[in-house]
């Protein structure tokens, strides 16, 4: 999904309202999103524990004044946080309870902003190539939050339009990764799924979460 910019830029852009000036980057990969947060003068510490796109990371943004790298996981990161964002991310983490407990304790006061794959009946063979432990329901991700000592501020299902395809594929065509032609096609109706991503239906490809740590 890195080479779909209009995509990533409508993520970024959901996140940018809760971020302030610290932010944890989890699961940082290349740098897609690094940038982004650099771009708007934040302090980014990124967190990538794959040896090699930590090292691809280094090499593109390593110099980049306020950026720090760790080869590591989230409980790896020093300090505290005012937002951390796990986009894609947690879905690939063996246990995701405990992550989210890392990510507790480096957000005193900030936001955790979430996205995850939605509705467990997809779970299939695009989901086992993406390297997906699980797929989440809108219940289980709260409860989830919940044991975490997180406050939910806001829960949705986002991108109706790709659940459908994700369905196609699932279900009718049986694939096992997601083609190239149809990902550019995707990132270029971006504008129109964004149209028809504020009709908040009940269903939608994505859960997106933003979270507070609750005040002990």
């Amino acid at each position: 999904m890195e080479r779909a910019e209009r995509y990533n830029e409508w993520l970024y852009q959901r996140c940018r309202p809760h971020l302030g000036p610290c932010v944890l980057d989890v699961g940082a990969g290349t740098g897609t999103f690094a940038k982004r947060l650099l771009a708007d003068r934040r302090t980014v510490v990124a967190v990538e524990p794959d040896p090699e796109l930590a090292a691809v990371l280094r090499g593109r943004l390593g110099n980049a004044p306020g950026f720090t790298i760790v080869e590591g996981e989230a409980r790896d990161a020093t300090g505290t946080f005012d937002a951390a964002i796990c986009l894609n991310v947690l879905e690939h983490i063996s246990d995701d309870e405990a992550a989210l407990v890392d990510l507790r304790e480096r957000l005193p006061r900030g936001r955790l902003l979430l996205l995850v794959p939605a509705h467990p009946a997809l779970f299939g063979d695009i989901d086992e190539a993406l390297g997906h432990k699980r797929r989440y329901s809108s219940q289980g991700l709260s409860a989830l939050l919940a044991r975490c000592d997180f406050r939910v501020e806001e829960l949705r299902f986002v991108n109706p339009a790709g659940a459908a395809g994700w369905i196609v594929s699932r279900f009718l065509v049986r694939r096992s990764r997601i083609p190239e032609g149809a990902l550019r096609l995707y990132d270029t109706a971006v504008p129109l799924l964004k149209q028809l991503d504020r009709l908040r239906l009940p269903f939608g490809l994505s859960l997106w979460a933003v979270a507070r740590p609750r005040l002990r």
